[in-house]
């Protein structure tokens, strides 16, 4: 009885994804020891963490609003790995879709492209997708060239403890400035460390040493907006502890 739903399910996911203009590519992997060490590092702070991603299929689809329909305590706990940073891939998709002239995709269509990214992307390629895509700002083009302007280093040269804290800036921009709100963010880079470390993706000489480390950053980029609501003083001092 309930092959002939999901074959019509499986049907209008085709039919839907096919109203997609162009299907995203995947970006290139980083190869060198040092990139993908703090590769690990990046994903390992993900909240929640996702080591995998779970495919979509239509009886996957089911059984979730199937769930949801019947208000079962977990339902929002059993959504499939993943699909939060599918998503945040498809959106920002569609606005690159748009930046080259062609409409906004709609939200079925922006969830049949998350349905395809589960199923054909691996965990580490939706981080590589948000990290050569992944805008500050609409200052810079990738994660990347943030690191160059929040540290002045190469995504290579940064620690775990910078890592953390400019993942915390890219997750909240405005909340977590460093230069314009340093304790809150600091405080988020520490949150971010310890829940690696509970999830057993960082040890715990790793943590320590993190939550020791006394951020560095590069002057301010001129061209950025003023810190608003910022409290005179509160910047950290970035000289030698004693």
């Amino acid at each position: 009885m309930l092959v002939s739903p999901l074959v019509a399910l499986e049907g209008l996911y085709h039919h839907t994804l096919s109203r997609v203009p162009t299907l995203p590519s995947k970006s290139e992997r980083l190869s060198l020891p040092e990139e993908r060490l703090r590769l690990r590092w990046w994903m390992s702070l993900e909240q929640p963490p996702v080591p995998y991603v779970q495919p979509v299929w239509s009886w996957t689809a089911a059984v979730y609003v199937l769930k949801v329909f019947m208000r079962t305590s977990d339902y929002r706990d059993d959504s499939p790995m993943g699909l939060t940073l599918a998503d945040g891939v498809a959106r920002q998709w569609s606005s690159e879709l748009e930046q080259q002239g062609a409409p906004r995709l709609r939200g079925p269509e922006r969830l049949a492209l998350t349905v395809w990214l589960t199923r054909h992307w691996s965990a580490e390629d939706l981080v590589m997708h948000e990290l050569q895509h992944r805008s500050l700002f609409q200052q810079h083009d990738s994660v990347f060239d943030a690191a160059r302007s929040v540290f002045g280093k190469e995504w290579a040269e940064l620690d775990l403890a910078s890592i953390a804290l400019l993942k915390a800036f890219i997750n909240a921009p405005s909340r977590c400035n460093p230069w314009c709100a340093p304790e809150r963010s600091l405080r988020k880079r520490d949150s971010l460390l310890r829940a690696a470390h509970s999830n057993t993706d960082i040890t715990l000489e790793e943590l320590e040493e993190a939550l020791r480390t006394r951020p560095l950053l590069a002057p301010r980029p001129k061209h950025w907006a003023s810190c608003e609501n910022s409290r005179l003083g509160d910047t950290w001092n970035s000289a030698t502890p004693p």
